[in-house]
């Protein structure tokens, strides 16, 4: 099979080609990708835990930079330390389990609202409605964007989630870099305002510590807002656009959750086991690696496929299986190492607030037509999923 049918394949579903991709090996290098790919959750590990192997694609022997960066957009999610380990340190804080759960009662109110106004209609695309505002907003009250403004801070923010090249890191249209400056100057004023009038936000957080003397400079504060809005957004929308779809798939399932809703913390690590938001994850060896009893030379590029070490069979039991009560669940769907999802606690409170909620309320769901599925080998995701209500 060729690189070209390869891909093609792997954006309809992915699972199937993992499979036959594994069955030769669980790292196999790919002639017409000139990559590595990782099917193995055992290899998966040993690379993403592994200290000879880098984030920074600069480091990839065939990556060009845009035009007009000095190093790869894409900022801490493609840094090594310790540039890594000073971005992370400001931001980490406002993410961990205990912060996260004083969110829980906010997360529950937006998600009652929507549902209130999706029974109303009888019908719904989940993805524009629910799985994609509801993160969305969060993070824009966390980091401190005033309610008049968030619903064009997420249009900026989708446009150029839309726009983004996965491999690159490149905006590949010019609404992508419309949308990319738009959003750079509204932050440069709200982090202005900031410095004058401090609020109890992130913004406001990591405009103390640049001032304390962090080294946090006004484009990287500016960055790291914009980053970590896109991996919010597209981490959590995911993971229940993909889990309320694969309930869909098994209503067995979806009536378990009903009947013993104390497995909604198992079961969203089921899901995202399942049908992982984030597919694939680069590293670079920064010097020759043996893994696996092969020799990664330095320079060249590793694929590591989340989902398809997710379902790898050495690690799970009938791994194409849909068991909301599995344990262990050991999944790979927030990474590993240094790089693990710094909003993983963020993320499972609001799959499990909104997949429960909907899941329990409307028992008679279904689909209202085909879900589209977004066309990105790296992020897995939904661009709509139409359902009646029931």
């Amino acid at each position: 099979m060729s690189a070209e049918d390869l891909l093609s394949r792997a954006l309809d579903d992915p699972y199937p080609v993992y499979d036959m991709v594994r069955s030769r090996g669980r790292l196999q290098w790919i002639d017409g990708l000139d990559r590595w790919m990782v099917t193995g959750h055992r290899q998966a590990l040993e690379v993403l835990r592994h200290p000879k192997f880098s984030s920074d694609r600069s480091r990839w022997d065939g990556y060009e930079l845009p035009p007009g960066h000095d190093r790869p957009p894409g900022g801490m999610f493609v840094m090594d330390p310790p540039d890594h380990t000073r971005l992370r340190s400001l931001v980490q804080q406002a993410f961990t389990p205990r912060v996260v759960e004083r969110l829980r009662p906010r997360v529950h109110a937006l998600v009652e609202t929507a549902l209130d106004a999706a029974a109303e209609r009888g019908e719904t695309d989940l993805m524009a409605d629910y799985a994609g505002p509801l993160p969305a907003t969060v993070l824009a009250e966390l980091l401190g964007i005033p309610a008049a403004d968030q619903e064009l801070f997420r249009h900026w923010t989708m446009t150029l989630i839309e726009t983004i090249d996965p491999v690159s890191h490149h905006l590949v249209s010019d609404a992508g870099t419309q949308a990319q400056a738009s959003l750079e100057r509204y932050l440069a004023d709200v982090i202005a305002e900031r410095r004058l009038a401090p609020q109890p936000d992130l913004i406001s957080s990591l405009v103390a510590a640049e001032e304390a003397g962090e080294r946090l400079s006004g484009k990287e504060l500016r960055d790291m807002c914009i980053l970590l809005t896109i991996a919010g957004l597209e981490t959590s929308a995911n993971l229940i656009g993909n889990g309320i779809n694969a309930l869909l798939d098994h209503p067995d399932q979806a009536a378990r959750l009903r009947a013993e809703p104390g497995l909604i913390t198992t079961a969203v690590e089921e899901l995202l086991r399942f049908d992982s938001p984030i597919q694939v994850s680069g590293r670079v060896p920064v010097e020759d690696v043996e893994v696996d009893g092969k020799l990664l030379r330095k320079g060249q590029m590793v694929g590591i496929m989340l989902g398809g070490a997710n379902r790898d069979p050495d690690a799970f039991a009938e791994p194409g299986r849909l068991d909301l009560a599995r344990t262990p669940n050991n999944h790979l769907a927030f990474g590993r190492g240094l790089h693990f999802c710094l909003g993983a606690p963020l993320a499972r409170v609001e799959g499990a607030i909104a997949i429960a909620a909907l899941n329990s309320r409307f028992p008679g769901l279904s689909r209202a037509g085909e879900p589209k599925r977004r066309h990105n080998v790296h992020v897995r995701g939904l661009a709509t999923l139409p359902v009646k209500l029931g």
